[in-house]
């Protein structure tokens, strides 16, 4: 369901051509390719011979990684929907692969570009802050079960891995951004309101950061009827900032020593998907950063080790919601099975 708004973006960048489409769905792959005027494809192995430069993935969240690792190694730079994978093992094999292959990878992360989150960001980055004391985020959410029923992979461990891995892995994101790597977590999760899902739909996380900040997120897909906010605090010793609204798109409090509270270009809309919202609509900034990149050898804004250090995040905490104990970082991987 986010695949229009890739072509969307693509298509309004002169620098980029969308060569090619597929989807195991071939009416859906031809439709595409005939509002779009380009090839269209049911195998991804014929695809990836295609003269493309950039494969981009927006599948279930399970077969990111697969796919991400076949296109590297069919030599062709990778855009990846989050996350970047369900398990640090196909973190690590995705970087391996982009190592060998030479390409790179990108992973989409569209909030980083919301002005507030932007603003935020440059005032940790000029330590306008001080020392950063806590980070903290709240997801309050609505998924219902026609979100679940539309999309049989919603919900499964194997292929959806989570409310962490769909809905939290944006602002954990940020919250790494702000804060630096993990060095523990502790987690407790629960289902409350979904039962024929096999994932979580509440939890809370308790961050440590190794720089000293503490943090915590609480998320959840039980929120009545519709969104009910998305945030992001950030305490330091010099001042307090928190981004909101539904989706990380207002700067709803700014208290910094010295530093007036900035005016603001407007947020872009959310994604709008009929019966439910996600984040913020900032694909055209996603690619520009593609183009960017690859040819003018500017920097990726969000990159396979920092996808890792998300999904290492994530994993840990559901490790420790698993074994009710306090997991550091990094963790035995093994201990999951």
């Amino acid at each position: 369901m986010i695949s229009p708004k890739h072509i969307a973006a693509i298509n309004q960048l002169p620098e980029a051509e969308l060569v090619a489409v597929c989807d195991i769905i071939k009416e859906r792959a031809d439709n595409i390719a005939k509002e779009t005027n380009c090839k269209a494809y049911q195998s991804y192995e014929d695809f990836l011979k295609e003269d493309l430069d950039v494969v981009s993935i927006s599948v279930p969240s399970g077969l990111h990684a697969e796919m991400s690792i076949k296109a590297l190694e069919a030599g062709k730079n990778v855009l990846c929907e989050k996350p970047m994978a369900l398990d640090i093992k196909d973190t690590k094999k995705v970087i391996e692969a982009e190592q060998k292959s030479n390409k790179k990878f990108f992973l989409v992360k569209q909030n980083k570009y919301n002005p507030p989150v932007a603003a935020l960001k440059d005032a940790i980055f000029h330590n306008k802050l001080g020392d950063l004391i806590m980070i903290n985020s709240n997801v309050y959410w609505n998924r219902n079960d026609q979100y679940y029923s539309n999309a049989d992979w919603r919900g499964t461990k194997d292929l959806d891995g989570g409310s962490f891995f769909t809905l939290a892995s944006h602002f954990l994101d940020l919250m790494l951004w702000m804060g630096g790597p993990v060095a523990s977590v502790y987690s407790v999760m629960k289902n409350f309101n979904h039962p024929k899902i096999e994932t979580e739909d509440a939890g809370i996380v308790i961050l440590k950061f190794k720089s000293g900040t503490i943090g915590k997120i609480v998320v959840t897909t039980c929120a009545h009827n519709q969104n009910l906010e998305g945030n992001l605090y950030v305490l330091g010793t010099k001042g307090t900032i928190k981004v909101g609204g539904k989706y990380l798109n207002e700067l709803d409090h700014w208290d910094v020593e010295d530093t007036p509270k900035p005016i603001l270009e407007k947020s872009a809309p959310p994604n709008d998907y009929g019966f439910y919202q996600g984040s913020m609509s900032n694909h055209d900034k996603v690619y520009q950063n593609v183009l960017d990149v690859l040819l003018r050898g500017e920097e990726i804004k969000t990159n396979s080790h920092q996808g890792h250090e998300s999904i290492e995040a994530i994993q840990a905490a559901y490790l420790s919601a698993k074994l009710n104990k306090e997991i550091t970082l990094p963790f035995n991987n093994e201990e999951q099975s």
